[in-house]
């Protein structure tokens, strides 16, 4: 009886291996970014399910920190828990507001790449998973919601830089 009890350890401890591997190959560690739309007020610290990412300042962006771990298929319902706060610039009279938490909806990606988080003004965020730059002329988010940003070049010379093999028009 002893024997049988001992051969039951290598099966469970394989099974956890497989289990384990399993579950880590369905996701990707990605980037995190952060692009700040405000005129007034920086973003002193922000964090997406529990990563913390970088400072962004007024009207700024793209540093990156790593270690966010996304799906690599999209799925419907996928959300992201972000908390931020703020900090104002000096020159701005009225008090800071206090931090915020937000579980944001995660827009369809069909490329797994870096988790960028856009800031706002009155609270809002739009999170967008791309490989490519927010200045791509394919970037998935529409022009209004990328300003002050504009994309450099147009979709047309992106599709021709990628049939050349001198970039990429998937986003």
């Amino acid at each position: 009886m002893k024997k049988y009890k001992n051969a039951r350890l290598p099966i469970f401890l394989t099974i956890c291996i497989l289990v384990t591997t399993a579950c880590a190959d369905s996701t990707n560690s990605v980037s995190l970014r952060g692009y700040n739309h405000m005129k007034v007020l920086a973003i002193s610290e922000f964090t997406v399910n529990g990563a913390m990412g970088p400072n962004v300042d007024t009207e700024s962006g793209g540093g990156e920190t790593r270690c966010v771990r996304i799906p690599k298929q999209w799925r419907p319902g996928l959300k992201a828990k972000v908390l931020w706060s703020y900090d104002k610039n000096d020159d701005v009279e009225s008090p800071k507001p206090k931090s915020q938490t937000a579980e944001v909806d995660i827009p369809e990606y069909r490329f797994v790449g870096a988790l960028q988080v856009n800031f706002y003004d009155k609270h809002k965020i739009k999170i967008v998973i791309s490989p490519c730059s927010r200045r791509h002329p394919f970037y998935p988010m529409n022009p209004g919601d990328i300003a002050p940003w504009e994309p450099s070049g147009s979709k047309h010379e992106a599709r021709e830089a990628a049939q050349r093999g001198g970039g990429s028009a998937d986003c």
